[in-house]
C-alpha cells in the first residue's frame, strides 16, 4: 500500500507517479475493451488523485522544511502555495508549481481544476459538465464515460508533473 502523501519523501511521490502511470495505462486497455461506466471513471479519478497528490505532496514537504505554518489544513496546491507567500517564503519549488497554476493552458492548472470539482458533493459522482462554445453548442457528450480528450489531457497531465517533479527535486535539497 503507498505511504500517506504527508510522510512522503521523493520516493514516495514517485511511487505515486507511478501509481498514476499503472491506472492511466488500465484506464486506456480499459475504454478499448468498452469497461463499465463506474470503473472508467474510477480510474480516470484514480489518476487524477495520484497525479495532485505528487504536487500537494511535495508542497508540504517544502512548508515542512521552510516552518510553513498551517500547511497541514490545505486542500488545495492554491492554498498551499498561498501560505508560502503569507509566510514570505520564497521557495523554487514552490515557484514552479505557482507558475503553473496560473497558466491556464498547463495541465497542473486543469488538474487543480479537476480537484477543485471532485471536492463539491456533486463532483464525486461524475466527471465536470462539458463546456459550450460562444454558441451554446455542447462540444462533449454528457453521457459519455470520457470525454474524447481526457485521456490525453491525463497523458500530458502526467508527463508535466513527472517534469516538475524532476524539476523541483533538484531545487529542494538532497531528500
Amino acid at each position: 500500500m503507498s505511504r500517506m502523501v504527508r510522510e512522503s519523501t521523493s520516493g514516495g511521490l514517485r511511487e505515486r507517479l507511478y501509481f498514476a502511470r499503472v491506472l492511466l495505462d488500465e484506464l486506456s486497455a480499459d475504454i478499448d475493451d468498452d469497461g463499465s461506466r463506474p470503473r472508467l471513471l474510477a480510474l480516470r479519478g484514480g489518476v487524477v488523485f495520484h497525479l495532485y497528490s505528487v504536487l500537494a505532496g511535495l508542497l508540504r514537504h517544502c512548508a515542512r522544511s521552510y516552518g510553513v505554518p498551517d500547511h497541514e489544513a490545505c486542500l488545495g496546491l492554491t492554498e498551499l502555495t498561498r501560505r508560502f507567500s503569507d509566510a514570505g517564503v520564497r521557495a523554487g519549488e514552490v515557484a514552479l508549481v505557482n507558475n503553473a497554476l496560473s497558466d491556464p493552458s498547463d495541465p497542473v492548472h486543469w488538474l487543480e481544476q479537476q480537484l477543485q470539482a471532485a471536492l463539491d458533493t456533486g463532483g464525486m459522482a461524475r466527471r465536470p459538465q462539458p463546456s459550450e462554445d460562444e454558441l451554446g453548442v455542447t462540444l462533449e457528450d454528457p453521457d459519455a464515460e470520457l470525454a474524447p480528450g481526457d485521456i490525453e489531457r491525463l497523458r500530458t497531465a502526467l508527463a508535466r508533473v513527472d517534469e516538475l517533479l524532476g524539476e523541483a527535486l533538484a531545487h529542494g535539497d538532497e531528500w
